[in-house]
Protein backbone atom coordinates (compact mmCIF):
# COMPACT_ATOMS: atom_id res chain seq x y z
CA UNK A 1 0.00 0.00 0.00
CA UNK A 2 2.73 2.55 0.83
CA UNK A 3 4.85 1.57 -2.55
CA UNK A 4 1.83 1.88 -4.72
CA UNK A 5 1.06 5.57 -2.57
CA UNK A 6 4.84 6.16 -3.03
CA UNK A 7 5.16 4.99 -7.03
CA UNK A 8 1.94 6.65 -8.36
CA UNK A 9 3.27 10.01 -5.96
CA UNK A 10 6.67 10.04 -7.90
CA UNK A 11 4.65 9.62 -11.66
CA UNK A 12 2.17 12.41 -10.77
CA UNK A 13 5.19 14.64 -9.72
CA UNK A 14 7.09 13.99 -12.95
CA UNK A 15 3.69 14.54 -14.80
CA UNK A 16 3.40 17.96 -13.05
CA UNK A 17 7.20 19.13 -13.57
CA UNK A 18 6.86 18.29 -18.01
CA UNK A 19 3.44 20.01 -18.40
CA UNK A 20 4.75 23.21 -16.11
CA UNK A 21 7.29 23.29 -18.20
CA UNK A 22 5.51 23.13 -21.41
CA UNK A 23 3.08 25.96 -19.71
CA UNK A 24 6.01 28.32 -19.61
CA UNK A 25 6.87 27.44 -23.05
CA UNK A 26 4.01 29.19 -24.62
CA UNK A 27 1.10 28.69 -26.69
CA UNK A 28 1.94 26.26 -28.80
CA UNK A 29 0.98 22.90 -30.51
CA UNK A 30 1.08 19.83 -28.35
CA UNK A 31 3.42 18.12 -31.13
CA UNK A 32 5.76 21.52 -30.97
CA UNK A 33 6.62 21.42 -27.19
CA UNK A 34 9.92 20.43 -26.10
CA UNK A 35 8.86 19.51 -22.58
CA UNK A 36 6.43 17.13 -23.86
CA UNK A 37 9.01 15.16 -25.35
CA UNK A 38 10.97 14.61 -22.03
CA UNK A 39 11.04 11.12 -20.73
CA UNK A 40 8.03 10.92 -17.93
CA UNK A 41 8.67 8.91 -14.80
CA UNK A 42 6.33 5.26 -15.74
CA UNK A 43 3.34 6.89 -17.46
CA UNK A 44 1.84 3.64 -18.59
CA UNK A 45 1.20 3.90 -14.33
CA UNK A 46 -1.56 6.39 -15.03
CA UNK A 47 -4.91 5.36 -16.16
CA UNK A 48 -5.88 5.94 -19.64
CA UNK A 49 -8.84 7.92 -18.18
CA UNK A 50 -7.01 10.42 -16.13
CA UNK A 51 -3.91 10.79 -19.12
CA UNK A 52 -7.02 11.82 -21.59
CA UNK A 53 -8.61 14.05 -18.93
CA UNK A 54 -5.16 16.04 -18.80
CA UNK A 55 -4.57 16.16 -22.27
CA UNK A 56 -8.36 17.57 -22.75
CA UNK A 57 -8.08 20.06 -19.73
CA UNK A 58 -6.28 23.41 -20.91
CA UNK A 59 -5.57 23.66 -16.89
CA UNK A 60 -3.03 21.08 -17.15
CA UNK A 61 -0.27 22.28 -14.15
CA UNK A 62 -3.48 22.36 -11.86
CA UNK A 63 -5.29 19.21 -12.49
CA UNK A 64 -1.46 17.65 -11.47
CA UNK A 65 -1.47 19.56 -8.74
CA UNK A 66 -4.74 18.62 -7.45
CA UNK A 67 -4.60 15.33 -8.13
CA UNK A 68 -1.17 15.25 -6.06
CA UNK A 69 -3.49 16.83 -2.85
CA UNK A 70 -6.16 14.42 -3.58
CA UNK A 71 -3.71 11.46 -3.25
CA UNK A 72 -1.94 12.88 -0.01
CA UNK A 73 -5.47 13.05 1.18
CA UNK A 74 -6.76 9.81 0.72
CA UNK A 75 -3.61 8.37 2.20
CA UNK A 76 -3.70 10.01 5.31
CA UNK A 77 -7.36 8.32 5.69
CA UNK A 78 -5.90 5.58 5.05
CA UNK A 79 -2.80 5.86 7.98
CA UNK A 80 -0.55 5.42 4.89
CA UNK A 81 0.52 8.54 6.17
CA UNK A 82 0.42 8.80 9.52
CA UNK A 83 1.85 12.53 10.26
CA UNK A 84 1.13 14.83 13.18
CA UNK A 85 -0.69 17.46 11.83
CA UNK A 86 1.94 20.56 12.39
CA UNK A 87 4.08 19.09 9.68
CA UNK A 88 1.00 17.49 6.95
CA UNK A 89 0.43 21.31 7.25
CA UNK A 90 3.53 22.37 6.15
CA UNK A 91 3.64 19.81 3.48
CA UNK A 92 0.58 21.56 2.34
CA UNK A 93 2.22 25.05 2.21
CA UNK A 94 5.09 24.04 0.69
CA UNK A 95 3.11 22.36 -2.24
CA UNK A 96 1.30 25.96 -2.79
CA UNK A 97 4.49 27.41 -2.19
CA UNK A 98 5.48 25.71 -5.19
CA UNK A 99 2.68 26.46 -7.30
CA UNK A 100 2.60 30.38 -6.50
CA UNK A 101 6.32 30.19 -8.05
CA UNK A 102 5.33 28.60 -10.93
CA UNK A 103 2.57 31.53 -11.17
CA UNK A 104 5.01 33.95 -11.08
CA UNK A 105 7.37 32.21 -13.54
CA UNK A 106 3.99 32.24 -15.72
CA UNK A 107 3.99 36.05 -15.31
CA UNK A 108 7.39 36.61 -16.46
CA UNK A 109 7.60 34.30 -19.41
CA UNK A 110 3.95 35.89 -21.01
CA UNK A 111 4.01 39.81 -20.11
CA UNK A 112 5.98 41.05 -22.52
CA UNK A 113 9.16 43.27 -21.96
CA UNK A 114 7.98 46.95 -22.16
CA UNK A 115 8.88 48.31 -25.33
CA UNK A 116 10.97 52.00 -23.96
CA UNK A 117 12.97 49.62 -21.73
CA UNK A 118 14.17 47.30 -25.07
CA UNK A 119 15.31 50.42 -26.95
CA UNK A 120 17.78 51.48 -24.55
Amino acid sequence: LILRFQHKLIRLFSMLHAVALADLEGDRSIDSVVAFRLPLIDVAGIDGESLLQLRETGCKVELCFQWIQQLVVENIKTDVLSIPPPILTRAFQELANGMVKYHDAMVIAHIPFPFPYMQT
